[in-house]
């Protein structure tokens, strides 16, 4: 009888350890699925800073590509611009840009914010910098007519819609922009 139970406590503990085993193994691959998502889940949030990264390190390891092959007089001008307005435009309703033209004073707030504020604030500290002679000044004057230049397309709707923002407001706008720009950045 005592061997029967003896033989009982060694198959149980034999079941225990198999047990833990299984456990441990189950616990690796539930903690290998969970760093899959956790990698999924960054990538799904930084995704833009990633591929950002990512095209700097081919440029970088392959220059010849995106000088040479890519002809960035054509795809970084022409191309990129249209297929970031295509994109934006396919993926935001016309109710959306009515709205987002009838918001004239949010409109109004973000063209004064981009040619005036920010060229005055750029201008003023350009002219401390100069009297400073911490800076030269031509490179100020080059500070300060890049200032006043209107923002561009591409980031403005790419950093939009990365943050969730309105995206037809920041198309609008910054159509908008480099249109009045033609004539507004030589008045500056």
């Amino acid at each position: 009888m005592l061997s029967v139970h003896n033989n009982l406590q060694d198959s149980e503990q034999v079941t225990n350890e198999s047990t833990v085993g299984a456990n441990s193994d189950d616990d690796n691959g539930a903690s290998k699925t969970s760093k899959w998502q956790k990698l999924q889940n960054v990538y799904s949030t930084q995704s833009l800073l990633i591929l950002v990264v990512c095209a700097i390190l081919l440029a970088y390891a392959y220059p010849p590509l995106g000088a040479i092959y890519l002809v960035p007089q054509i795809t970084a001008t022409w191309i990129a611009v249209a297929f970031i307005f295509v994109l934006a435009g396919m993926g935001i309703r016309t109710e959306e840009f009515a709205k987002a033209f009838q918001r004239v004073g949010f409109n109004a707030f973000c063209q004064i914010f981009n040619f005036v504020v920010v060229s005055g604030i750029v201008f003023g500290t350009s002219q401390c910098l100069v009297y400073l002679d911490a800076l030269p000044v031509g490179l100020t004057n080059g500070m300060i007519i890049c200032s006043c230049l209107p923002i561009t397309t591409n980031s403005v709707v790419t950093l939009t819609k990365s943050a969730g923002g309105d995206e037809a407001s920041a198309t609008f706008n910054a159509a908008f922009g480099n249109m009045a720009g033609v004539f507004i950045s030589p008045a500056l």
